[in-house]
């Protein structure tokens, strides 16, 4: 079996708070049709439960569309973990954590991915292509996310950012 290739480390700040919830229903709506801003990708529920939902996503990287099965494991409103059933890679288990920070959301993605179970064409095409590609199309994701979030927030009544008081002097 072929080893497994961590990916890149993926951080974004979100700006408006209290964003964290928001952006974590955003990110599970996954029958909703493709985030605003982003028509390269889909999902569909396949079924669930209390714990965990099986979803398929596609996903298009180049002229390629990608089409995946994952077992999707909620923890509201902190982390989603996403692990491959099936599809194009051997193995994949990656995650989503969303931390309150300063006044912020960051939004942080990290997770590892076995391209083929061939001991060392596995691991070289995971680390010359796949894992690229992946680290690509998280990275998009993820600033598409944020601009549909903060975007949201902005016109919301729940999710409403708070306007940032300027300081008085009184003497």
């Amino acid at each position: 079996m072929a080893k497994s290739v961590q990916l890149g480390s993926h951080d974004i700040l979100i700006d408006p708070p209290p964003l964290r919830e928001l952006v974590f229903r955003m990110m599970t709506a996954f029958n909703a049709g493709p985030t605003p801003g982003d028509s390269n990708e889909s999902s569909k529920v396949l079924s669930s439960d209390d714990e965990s939902q099986t979803v398929e996503f596609k996903s298009k990287a180049g002229f390629i569309t990608y089409t995946s099965v994952e077992k999707v494991t909620l923890d509201a409103p902190k982390r989603i973990t996403f692990n491959h059933l099936s599809g194009p890679l051997h193995y994949a288990c990656d995650e989503f954590v969303l931390e309150d920070r300063d006044g912020l959301t960051l939004l942080s993605h990290h997770g590892e991915i076995i391209w083929s179970c061939l001991p060392f064409v596995g691991w070289f095409g995971t680390v010359v292509y796949t894992r690229p590609m992946f680290n690509r199309v998280v990275s998009r994701h993820m600033e598409i996310i944020k601009t549909a979030a903060e975007a949201r927030a902005a016109r919301s009544h729940v999710f409403r950012r708070k306007p940032k008081t300027e300081p008085t002097d009184e003497t």
